[in-house]
């Protein structure tokens, strides 16, 4: 915890490095948010993917159930397709992944990056009560010596006054 310094003035020693944690928080907000929109455009490649591949199954499937039967190679052509684009799904599913893990690394870093600032701001604010405490204390002992003084000076014309007032009314002329 840092200390307060005397001045009209909070001036929080650590000002840097709090400074330094709202940059380092603010990228880390960048990457985060990166992280996030690459995993919704590889999310969306995957549902697209997935429609396609419906979709031509589908086809595949009209055909086969029409009155005339395609040919053999037409059949293998399909089935080959049909496979090449379960592979492709199957990928996609695992940069989905991967991507879900990166995000999730993302957000980590930054509520760690959270939190290590608000540690710094609540130094900060408790720091900031401390100055004001002191500087409280300081304004109290200078009230109590300016009122001592006015008394001590109070009580030195009193006297100079009795003193004045003894010699003009207890010397006596004959």
């Amino acid at each position: 915890m840092s200390k307060p310094k005397k001045g009209k003035r909070f001036v929080y020693s650590l000002k840097t490095l709090l400074n330094v944690r709202n940059i380092r928080e603010k990228q880390q907000q960048e990457k985060f948010n990166a992280a996030e929109k690459k995993l919704h455009e590889e999310r969306l490649e995957e549902a697209t993917m997935k429609k396609e591949q419906t979709e031509h199954l589908n086809y595949v499937n009209s055909l086969l159930s029409s009155k005339e039967l395609p040919s053999m190679t037409t059949i293998e052509m399909h089935q080959e397709h049909v496979k090449r684009m379960e592979e492709k799904v199957k990928k996609q599913q695992e940069v989905v992944k991967k991507s879900k893990e990166k995000r999730d690394e993302e957000q980590k870093e930054l509520i760690q990056k959270v939190k290590e600032k608000k540690i710094i701001e609540k130094d900060k604010e408790k720091t900031r009560v401390k100055w004001k405490k002191m500087m409280d204390k300081l304004d109290s002992e200078f009230l109590d010596e300016l009122a001592s003084i006015k008394f001590a000076s109070k009580m030195i014309k009193d006297d100079s006054e009795k003193k004045n007032n003894f010699n003009k009314g207890g010397i006596r002329d004959k």
